[in-house]
């Protein structure tokens, strides 16, 4: 499938955000996707991505929500950097310029309107979680996304989890069976919780993957499980979006 790419920028009230869209190169209308990036922000990683994403039938948004951090000087390669810059910012801010690109996407005429969902991967799955929680977006892919914060703050008052009350969306979870970040317990918080609130959800745990799994860039690459979750996430997408899903990408 031939896919057209571009790097834009939408106006957001804090200033122009840089996306980088990648989406078949034709008039039809498609399903849409918002890919939330890690901590190191919109890099080569999350561009290719976007690409896999495209090649089965999906228009893809992929925002740099850390373009402000590039501004400030830091260092998107350095994981403390990003991370005090993460958690300095408020996810009220993070929702809205999440927002944004939904709305966007929602008035591309090329796009069904209706099914357009979020994947995000480490820090992004639990913001594509919390967006799921605030809109009627039509689905939520989160990988390995924090379920609780070590400590709620101004900029941080609640925690992910927290948003699950609000979903009205199925959730697809991907997780580590060996994260330090999202500890067994807390997944299984994850999934308690959205049981008691009787939410559409799917949980699939990697016994044996590290956090990142599923980035191939990453030391914790793991192919196994990497393959394993692409093949669900491809099933998943397709069940609520009603397109195909080529096993062959």
């Amino acid at each position: 499938m031939g896919l057209k790419l571009k790097l834009e920028t939408l106006q957001t009230d804090i200033g122009q955000m840089p996306v980088f869209t990648a989406e078949p190169n034709d008039l039809n209308k498609y399903p849409g996707l918002i890919i939330i990036h890690e901590i190191f922000g919109l890099n080569d990683h999350i561009k290719d991505l976007a690409q896999r994403f495209a090649r089965l039938g999906l228009r893809v948004w992929a925002p740099d929500l850390f373009w402000q951090a590039e501004e400030k000087g830091l260092d998107r390669t350095n994981l403390e950097q990003m991370r005090s810059y993460f958690f300095s910012v408020k996810d009220s801010q993070f929702l809205t310029l999440m927002e944004n690109v939904w709305n966007h996407a929602q008035s591309n005429p090329n796009v069904i309107a209706d099914k357009i969902g979020a994947v995000g991967y480490c820090m992004g799955g639990a913001l594509a979680f919390m967006l799921g929680g605030s809109t009627k977006i039509a689905f939520v892919i989160d990988y390995y996304g924090r379920v609780l914060y070590q400590e709620l703050t101004e900029a941080k008052p609640s925690n992910p989890i927290d948003y699950a009350k609000g979903l009205n969306c199925p959730v697809l979870g991907l997780f580590s069976g060996k994260d330090p970040i999202i500890p067994l317990d807390q997944i299984k918080i994850f999934e308690d919780r959205l049981s008691e609130l009787g939410k559409t959800f799917e949980v699939k745990v990697y016994e044996n993957a590290e956090h990142a799994f599923f980035n191939d860039q990453r030391d914790n690459y793991n192919r196994q499980a990497a393959e394993d979750a692409w093949a669900r996430t491809k099933a998943f997408i397709s069940k609520h979006t009603g397109m195909s899903s080529p096993s062959s990408v």
